[in-house]
């Protein structure tokens, strides 16, 4: 029997609720309108990003569905309905309700990833070479951040290294010597990671060895499921059979043992892409199998996960979807602070707000034209936050770009002992690790578009196209202005000058 719950929203009530695709119309409030169906979406790909059925309140109140179900605001009420048990609780502000909240999910595993993948910047060789990826180009541009001054870090080789889907080792015909390639990658200081998604090409010799196993997943006539996804058809590995999750791992332990790669970008497993109806070894549904393929765990050093199901509190890489080279807050730079404070409230602390510029490939087949303003923008917005990620190198044919770019990653690297610290924070927490000022300070808990890194930095960058300055709030305490060192008392707004070389940030004094 369907349990339904009604409350009525206070007159100053935000709600944020763990469907990340959503951000951009959060903080909902007492005049927002939206039924949404948490089973059904619409989840449409390129926005599909994290999945949990948690609702959080500024006046520190929580909501969790043990099973998805429909919510509604409307009326100054929100309404959730759902088929399993429905809990709510009080616990005074929004940082007490999310600790407490995410805590009951999800026990803390007590780990971090790596400290590299946050301290120093990610390198993801997508926007730079596509489908290209080859091992010349692939060196080259590994040489390139060295030789640009810029320190080591994740590189991530994306889709392309490999044969075919299913297919896990280096295509020899674009990399004679993968080998000698990681070698010279991780003899730089890189850490090698590789993209991967659980979809196997049709027609070719491991789908029917998958098959013969029993490690895919079926239509309800026993003959294999066959998905389309954004790059076509393939079946679909079945991760919740003991037999499919030992062949994963054994990927992972071949690419480990044979060139050192240090995990796997583990892309698509997206709801939208599984069957809807229970399928699998397991007869879960499309929910369920995005929820099993997050939380494979063999033993890799470093796990990104773009869409995920439930979870939370792990030391895994949760990144926001892929961004167009544009201003607009539902797909491009306008929604990556939205998105990574609703990721860390919902329990994504180790969060990613994808490539400075934009990691779309539509901009590359519509010919987007691409700004220094723009990018410069993304670099900034990118710097403060837990991991900074680039990928075109298009700000090598451009001193404006190269000087900003330069910049932002020196800024980003001489935080890392502070985003040590909170990475270990985090891990005995479950803190997030960027912060609204709701979180930190129980104010204004309609700003989306500042946030705080820790307690220490309060930064607001500039995500309107053409702006060269723009009005911040300061919470409560004394402020230091880092561009120009003068210091302002906080518990009001006030307007800031920030020409394109300019990232708007202050340091808290104690």
């Amino acid at each position: 029997m369907k349990k339904q719950l009604v409350l009525e929203i206070g007159e100053k009530e935000y709600w944020w609720c763990g469907v990340i695709d959503l951000s951009d119309l959060m903080p909902f409030h007492k005049g927002t309108t939206l039924r949404f169906d948490m089973l059904t979406g619409p989840y449409t790909y390129p926005c599909v990003n994290q999945i949990t059925p948690l609702f959080l309140s500024s006046d520190g109140r929580y909501v969790y569905l043990k099973e998805f179900g429909v919510f509604t605001f409307e009326d100054g009420k929100l309404i959730l309905e759902s088929d399993g048990e429905i809990e709510y609780g009080e616990k005074g502000t929004l940082k007490e309700a999310c600790l407490y909240a995410n805590n009951r999910i999800a026990p803390i595993d007590g780990k971090t990833p790596p400290a590299i993948c946050f301290t120093a910047p990610q390198y993801c060789t997508w926007m730079e070479l596509l489908y290209g990826q080859n091992q010349e180009e692939i060196l080259a541009y590994a040489h390139r951040i060295i030789d640009e001054g810029l320190p080591a870090g994740e590189l991530i080789i994306d889709d392309g290294w490999q044969e075919y889907y299913g297919h896990w080792d280096f295509d020899k015909r674009k990399f004679p010597d993968p080998k000698k390639m990681c070698d010279e990658l991780i003899a730089l200081g890189f850490k090698v990671v590789l993209w991967i998604a659980p979809y196997i090409s049709p027609d070719s010799d491991v789908y029917r060895y998958l098959k013969e196993e029993n490690c895919l997943i079926n239509n309800e006539d026993g003959k294999p499921f066959i998905t389309e996804w954004w790059d076509g058809y393939s079946a679909v590995l079945d991760m919740s059979s003991p037999q499919g999750q030992e062949w994963f791992a054994k990927q992972y332990r071949f690419l480990h043992e044979m060139y050192g790669i240090s995990g796997f970008k583990m892309d698509g497993g997206d709801v939208l892409y599984y069957p809807k109806f229970p399928s699998g070894m397991g007869k879960l549904t499309a929910h369920e199998h995005c929820q099993v393929y997050g939380d494979f765990d063999c033993g890799m050093e470093i796990k990104e996960l773009r869409a995920c199901v439930k979870n939370t509190n792990k030391a895994i890489i949760q990144r926001v979807a892929d961004r167009k080279h544009s201003w607009d807050r539902k797909r491009g730079l306008g929604g990556i602070v939205d998105r990574i404070l609703v990721q860390g409230l919902m329990g994504y602390a180790y969060n990613c707000p994808d490539m400075v510029g934009g990691g779309l490939i539509e901009d590359e087949q519509v010919g987007t034209e691409y700004t220094e303003e723009l990018y410069c923008r993304y670099a900034q917005a990118s710097t403060f936050l837990p991991s900074f990620q680039l990928s075109k190198f298009f700000w090598k044919n451009s001193p404006v770009l190269a000087e900003a770019v330069h910049t932002m990653v020196q800024r980003h690297y001489a935080l890392a002992p502070y985003i040590q610290l909170l990475l270990e924070n985090t891990a005995k927490t479950g803190e997030p690790i960027a912060r609204s000022i709701a979180y930190e300070f129980n104010e204004r808990p309609d700003i989306v578009d500042e946030f705080l890194l820790g307690d220490k930095y309060l930064v607001a960058p500039i995500l309107t196209e053409g702006a060269r300055a723009r009005k911040i709030y300061l919470p409560t305490g004394n402020w230091k202005y880092i561009p120009t060192g003068e210091v302002f008392e906080g518990g009001c707004e006030r307007e800031f000058a920030a020409d394109l070389t300019v990232l708007p940030y202050f340091e808290k004094i104690i």
